[in-house]
């Protein structure tokens, strides 16, 4: 394995009960790590939530909004997956052999592509102290995933998704934009932030998510475009 491995580890969480991935920070504190992913969006699934979802109550904690993105065989976007392999190799290493499930990256055409996720809300009987964040209105204008948490769901800090406009400052590097999540569309270039946990299953078995943390437009030229027009050189050019 990279060295940069060497310089994480594994901390099981009770409340709730997550496996994750932490690393020293500046102050020498520990903290999540959190990665930056760049690619072309192939899927969105994004707020806002317009109509009142047919979930019951007790499928609430499966709802959530996410995207899907490729790197159209680019080799920054292939490290990028070989980089979530060993994240998972870490994983594994932390249960019993077999009863963490295979992690694989899912396809876009002919090349990779990578899905992240995160929860609108979480079962408060899994985060008794999670503080209740309320519901931007650019996320839930109708108010429907907010009347979940009278059915004993919260929507804290680990359900928060960011969403921003990048643009470049010269020296300075980017600058970024807080944004209304419904400006992605398909063959948007964006950067991803995510993090990586592993949750329980039943049957004692275990499972690594990659979690969805902020995303940012770094570039629309393409959204009306199929995919399969891009190309890996564009992508390699606007990068």
């Amino acid at each position: 394995m990279p060295n940069w491995t060497q310089r994480i580890q594994v901390v099981q969480l009770e409340y709730p009960q997550t496996w994750r991935l932490m690393k020293g920070g500046a102050d020498g504190e520990v903290e999540e790590l959190v990665v930056t992913v760049s690619g072309i969006l192939s899927e969105v699934g994004l707020p806002p939530i317009r109509e009142k979802p047919t979930a019951t109550v007790g499928q609430f904690k499966f709802l959530r909004q996410g995207v899907v993105i490729t790197g159209l065989g680019s080799p920054t976007f292939e490290a990028a997956v070989e980089a979530t392999f060993e994240i998972y190799e870490i994983f594994r290493r932390e249960f019993p052999e077999g009863k963490l499930e295979e992690w694989a990256a899912t396809r876009y055409q002919d090349y990779s592509a990578l899905p992240f996720s995160n929860r609108y809300v979480t079962p408060l009987r899994d985060a008794p102290n999670m503080e209740h964040i309320p519901f931007e209105a650019s996320v839930d204008p109708q108010g429907h995933l907010e009347s979940m948490v009278a059915h004993g769901f919260v929507h804290g800090d680990d359900n928060i998704v960011e969403y921003y406009t990048q643009k470049a400052s010269g020296e300075e590097g980017p600058t970024f934009t807080k944004a209304n999540p419904q400006i992605f569309r398909v063959g948007d270039l964006v950067d991803i932030q995510v993090s990586y946990i592993v949750v329980p299953l039943k049957s004692h078995k275990f499972k690594m998510l990659p979690v969805l943390r902020t995303i940012a437009l770094v570039d629309s030229t393409f959204s009306q475009v199929n995919l399969a027009k891009i190309g890996r050189d564009n992508f390699a050019n606007i990068r």
